[in-house]
């Protein structure tokens, strides 16, 4: 992806881990985990 000029700026933003399949988790400030909630009625912009 970053061989592209569009692409150069690009960056890993997550990991994908089989102790939580299928959710989005993202770890908070303390330590900790919190599960993200897909938006209802909202499309969600394409980051891939």
């Amino acid at each position: 992806m970053r061989a592209h000029p569009y692409g150069l700026g690009a960056t890993a933003i997550g990991t994908v881990v089989e102790e939580h399949p299928r959710m989005v988790v993202a770890r908070t400030g303390l330590g900790g985990t919190r599960v993200i909630d897909l938006p209802i009625g909202e499309q969600l912009p394409r980051i891939c």
